[in-house]
């Protein structure tokens, strides 16, 4: 099987058509989504629309995902997100929000586990950014690969003895090993690459590969503006962070 997995959309329509496209070329068989389908972009009607007819699609709520919805209060965000979620949750209709609200948390199959976050209290949106915090995922870990995404950030890590990272393009996964992989953001990578990222599984083969896509990031900032939303939301696009 070769899954396609896709995190932090957030809104960017141009991204994620760029970037299903890229992965519908490389044979993807399934989908899977690990949140913030909407939240800064200008399109979350359309992203939600979208992602929920993709081929076999399996996914788990955001930290904005659950803003929308009022389950995270919106005090937990700062300004510019607060403002972004306030229209986001404006221009939905009911059956937006209800394909957010039947979003669980976690899911635990076969070959993988999905999280927006972390295993350790998901609903508390703690990033992993460290070995340490990478180990304590994994502890509650129960399937050899874990997906996640929040930080934007593409970057993995791996266990046997002792945790390890990496940032390579292609991940073989190896007997007698866990990993968690953080597929970085469709929409709004933070790694100093505008490009939409997001990961393909061959389970077949036992790789994780990165993929990479351009897209129309002027029309991306454009629509932003068009409707409001704070500049600080489309300027950010074009630099990656």
């Amino acid at each position: 099987m070769r899954y396609g997995i896709i995190s932090d959309i957030h809104g960017n329509l141009e991204a994620l058509e760029a970037i299903l496209k890229e992965l519908k070329k490389e044979g993807v068989e399934r989908f899977l989504m690990v949140g913030d389908v909407v939240g800064y972009g200008a399109n979350p009607k359309e992203c939600i629309e979208i992602v929920r007819e993709l081929p076999g699609i399996t996914g788990v709520a955001g930290n904005h995902d659950w803003g929308v919805l009022e389950k995270t209060p919106l005090e937990y965000f700062n300004l510019v997100a607060k403002e972004a979620l306030i229209w986001t949750k404006d221009v939905l209709k009911e059956m937006h929000l209800k394909f957010l609200e039947k979003l669980p948390l976690m899911v635990e199959e076969e070959d993988f586990t999905l999280v927006h976050a972390t295993l350790e209290a998901p609903q508390e949106w703690r990033y992993i950014y460290s070995t340490y915090e990478a180990h304590r995922n994994m502890d509650l870990q129960n399937t050899r690969v874990c997906f996640c995404g929040h930080s934007h950030i593409p970057i993995f890590f791996f266990q046997n003895e002792h945790v390890f990272f990496g940032r390579e393009e292609v991940l073989e996964i190896k007997e007698g090993y866990k990993y968690l992989i953080n597929v970085g953001s469709v929409g709004q990578p933070r790694d100093g690459d505008p490009r939409a990222c997001a990961v393909i599984y061959d389970t077949e083969k036992k790789v994780v590969k990165y993929i990479r896509k351009e897209y129309n990031i002027s029309r991306a900032q454009e629509k932003i503006w068009e409707e409001g939303l704070p500049r600080v939301l489309g300027i950010r696009l074009e630099y990656g962070e």
